[in-house]
């Protein structure tokens, strides 16, 4: 598995850090540094041509931890969906900060609902990623 010739950066002009383009830029150097070393990790494990336990292991945890990570993510975009269908609260009001905290909310009970269980879609994830061909 290798990318060749994909450019991930995308073109800043901005050198101001706390710029959203800046933090773009930092968010996909960390990623590209994480996709280099994963890409690392399976070309040592092609070499060899067999895993051991503790690699296997990891990368079992690896696509557990990225599988609930990806139910959450859902969960998150179908509650924040269904919240929209609801009628604006006139005795509370509504406001820029409610909506804030209305997200951060919603993005905490769904990380919590996915390592809990969630809706199975972590667990049918994990399934089909670590099935071995018999």
């Amino acid at each position: 598995m290798q990318i060749e010739g994909a450019n991930l950066m995308p073109s800043m002009q901005s050198t101001n850090s706390a710029t959203p383009g800046a933090r773009v830029v930092s968010e996909e150097l960390r990623f590209q540094a994480e996709l280099e070393q994963a890409q690392n990790r399976i070309n040592r494990a092609q070499k060899s041509g067999v895993m051991t336990e503790e690699q296997i292991a990891q990368r079992n945890k690896d696509i557990r931890d990225a599988s609930v990570q990806l139910e959450a993510l859902y969960l998150k975009l179908l509650y924040s969906e269904m919240w929209k269908t609801v009628p604006k609260d006139e005795l509370f009001g509504d406001d820029n900060a409610m909506d804030i905290y209305r997200d951060m909310y919603h993005e905490e009970l769904t990380k919590k609902m996915a390592l809990d269980g969630g809706i199975g879609l972590a667990d049918f994830i994990y399934n089909q990623l670590t099935q071995t061909n018999k």
